[in-house]
């Protein structure tokens, strides 16, 4: 898991147009660091893609690639750039937040 967490860090680092996309940032990971060819076109239907393509699990999760954005920009690194990305995102933990109690 430390490996994904400073692949994920990398990414973020490098392309800050990743910070405000999982998709991308997912589809950038595969590409990188799972040396997996994958159409840009594939990115409509990941969740589907991934198991008609992979079933093996041969790449990395898109789930765990996920958490590691969230859990390192939670920590205050590698924030979105985006305005509108960063107002849905807030709007989100504002959600979130009133479930909670």
């Amino acid at each position: 898991m430390k490996i994904i967490v400073e692949n994920v860090a990398h990414l973020l680092y490098v392309k800050e147009s990743l910070r405000n996309d999982d998709r991308l940032l997912i589809f950038e990971y595969w590409r990188t660091f799972d040396r997996t060819h994958i159409p840009l076109k594939a990115l409509r239907a990941l969740d589907d893609f991934v198991e008609r393509i992979t079933p093996d699990r041969t790449v990395t999760s898109p789930a765990t690639i996920i958490r590691v954005r969230q859990k390192l920009q939670s920590d205050g690194y590698f924030l979105p750039t985006n305005p509108e990305t960063i107002r849905k995102r807030d709007k989100q933990e504002i959600k979130l937040r009133i479930w909670l109690g």
